[in-house]
């Protein structure tokens, strides 16, 4: 009986260890190299959001898919890739890059696989760059700062332009309020210069000239971004004798963790999105150099201009997600862009007294 008794007792024991440590929170290890798979957090890419915003621009989605049959076995999205074959990419890509902090290591890789797991979101985001990505390297290319750089507004906004975080950045670039007053982003119940994809890039650029200016170093240029460079510049000095962003990696926050592995991913992904068979989804319809701004004389519905010049109400608000509102005041600080095709039918009904009648009549 007591050896039974002694066999029950340890089973309980054993029952009890399992439950406790199947409870416990994983302890993070002290070396980089043995995070094998660490994961991106699953807010990275706004699944619900871009599904939204997707199909508000282009409505239904199967009328934009390639009319070209593929085979199931060609349309299956490849989401793992062999180290060598992985290392042998980035080691290339990093060969081209102007910034030169492109590596391999098993982080990297996990955050490759977990940027490749979300395909058909890289393939809208492929399209909505042919947009964005023509802006964005002017811009960066005139403040003489590396284009490569274009690829921090897919990590942080996932090209959405009025994206909001839950900590209060907003836009594509995602300023706090307070950053965004000192790059002159104006904040008022009208607009938000945030949701402006030129405005803010263009303080975005400011921004990051800034910080390289005072970190010297991409990496930790991207780390400040991120963390702000107070917590950046904090950590450095307890650590002095650690100088780049993977000898400091693990006295950093854990978000901030993850910044460089996304940034080297996402590079990854937009340049090989084909090797893993990600859908290219069309170009987009509307294109940067292809849009004019125009200044706003008369008070106008941003509803009623779509249907007077005859242009989707989505495009218009895609081309000026910086109004909160949908009726616009005169005022030297407000310009519409439209597409170039439709400015002079814009202004020939400006010169009509169109909007003045209307909004005599309102």
């Amino acid at each position: 009986m007591t050896t039974i008794r002694n066999i029950m007792f340890f089973m309980l024991i054993l029952k009890s260890l399992i439950i406790q440590s199947a409870s416990k929170p994983l302890v993070e290890q002290k070396s980089v190299m043995n995070y094998k798979n660490t994961p991106i957090q699953k807010l990275d890419l706004n699944h619900i959001y871009i599904e939204t915003l997707w199909e508000k621009i282009f409505g239904n989605k199967k009328k934009f898919l390639s009319g070209k049959k593929i085979s199931p076995k060609k349309n299956i999205i490849i989401t793992n890739i062999e180290a060598e074959e992985l290392r042998s990419r980035i080691n290339n890509l990093n060969h081209k890059s102007q910034i030169k902090i492109l590596k391999y290591n098993t982080i990297i890789h996990a955050s490759v696989e977990s940027y490749l797991r979300m395909g058909r979101y890289i393939g809208k985001i492929l399209s909505l760059s042919d947009y964005y990505f023509p802006m964005f390297e002017e811009k960066l290319e005139n403040y003489h700062i590396p284009k490569e750089l274009k690829y921090i507004a897919i990590i942080e906004s996932n090209l959405n332009s009025t994206i909001t975080s839950k900590a209060g950045a907003q836009g594509i670039w995602q300023f706090m309020p307070e950053t965004g007053r000192i790059y002159h982003l104006d904040i008022n119940h009208i607009y938000d210069e945030r949701n402006d994809p030129i405005k803010s890039t263009e303080a975005a650029c400011r921004y990051l000239k800034h910080l390289y200016n005072k970190m010297g170093n991409w990496e930790l240029v991207l780390a400040a971004y991120n963390a702000g460079p107070g917590t950046i510049e904090k950590i450095i000095q307890r650590h002095k004798e650690k100088k780049d962003f993977w000898s400091l990696w693990e006295f950093l926050p854990k978000e901030t963790k993850n910044y460089i592995p996304k940034f080297i991913a996402i590079n990854y992904v937009m340049n090989y999105y084909r090797e893993h068979n990600i859908p290219s989804y069309p170009h987009f319809h509307l294109k940067y150099k292809e849009t004019g701004l125009v200044s706003i004389k008369e008070k106008v519905s941003l509803r009623f201009l779509a249907y007077v010049l005859n242009i989707s109400y989505q495009d218009l608000k895609f081309l000026n997600p910086q109004y909160l509102v949908d009726v616009i005041p005169t005022g030297e600080k407000f310009f519409l862009r439209l597409p170039r095709i439709k400015i002079s039918l814009f202004k020939e009904r400006e010169r009509e007294g169109f909007f003045s009648k209307t909004n005599n009549k309102n």
